[in-house]
């Protein structure tokens, strides 16, 4: 009875906060730290590279190794930037931006809880472009990162089903540059092959709260993290976020009213600034599995 109150209650205020553009307002200020936690809990992309708050006024500036090249996000984040000849590297900003909306009739019906609808739908959105962003700048590293050290580090060929004995020279190719394997990102139809190797070699994690990560596994001291973005065929193998690339935020997860009343709908503008890339290819190797 006590939840049924607490609902109700809840609509009441809801309703009582639509009405006017302060309460819109309110609404969506009070949605964004539950949007970040859900966020950076689900996205599989921020376990990549190394995620860095900028403070006010700085730029996101590394150094890199001259004899590699850095690959990052363009700045209306739509291509890919190759930087071959510099020590030091800009990463350039862009936003991602997701605009949930709902229409007054469907919140008359209370089909479902306004505020968790739109954190929802916001979520997803945000997260997917981030992680479609990530996984673009590793395929163009294990697409043409090697071009000048391919003679060292080249891609590891492999055919279904994946053998421990594939993902071991994947792991030497590596650490022969005295970095450590932290991460490997997988599809599920590749992951399945990793999963029949059983618990000898294979640690299995269960924990709800790390599947709700996309973390399936261990594998030698790195996590196994799968997820439907990496393309079937390939199996990701990374070092460790801050050796190989970053994620500079600018400004953190936003959400600010946006209301349509010619559509007659009650709206949110979820948005962030940030910049993805990868300063060291060295830390990828991609193991490609033919079937």
């Amino acid at each position: 009875m006590a939840d049924v109150i607490s609902n109700e209650l809840k609509n009441q205020i809801i309703a009582d906060f639509i009405k006017t553009a302060g309460g819109r307002a309110k609404l969506a200020a009070s949605m964004t730290q539950p949007l970040r936690l859900r966020r950076d809990y689900t996205s599989v992309g921020r376990k990549t590279f190394l995620v860095e708050q900028l403070p006010d006024g700085a730029l996101p500036i590394y150094d890199k190794d001259p004899g590699v090249t850095a690959y990052v996000i363009g700045e209306e984040g739509q291509n890919i930037l190759a930087i071959a000849k510099s020590r030091r590297v800009i990463f350039p900003l862009f936003e991602i931006a997701s605009n949930p909306e709902i229409p007054l009739t469907q919140v008359k019906e209370r089909r479902f809880d306004l505020i968790e609808r739109a954190q929802d739908l916001a979520r997803a959105e945000i997260q997917a472009e981030e992680d479609t962003r990530v996984f673009e700048v590793l395929d163009a590293v294990a697409t043409s990162g090697f071009d000048n050290i391919s003679a060292q580090n080249p891609d590891i060929p492999a055919t279904a089903p994946v053998t421990p004995s594939d993902l071991a020279d994947a792991w030497a190719s590596i650490e022969r540059f005295d970095l450590r394997v932290a991460r490997v990102f997988a599809n599920a139809t590749d992951y399945t092959d990793i999963r029949k190797w059983g618990r000898d070699i294979l640690d299995i994690e269960s924990q709800a709260s790390l599947l709700k990560t996309g973390l399936m596994a261990t594998l030698w001291g790195a996590q196994i993290i799968v997820s439907r973005r990496v393309p079937v065929g390939y199996l990701y193998v990374c070092t460790e976020p801050e050796f190989f690339g970053r994620i500079p935020v600018r400004t953190e997860l936003t959400v600010l009213s946006a209301d349509d009343p010619r559509n007659r709908t009650i709206g949110f503008s979820c948005f962030e600034n940030l910049g993805i890339g990868c300063h060291n290819p060295l830390g990828l190797v991609c193991v490609v599995i033919s079937r």
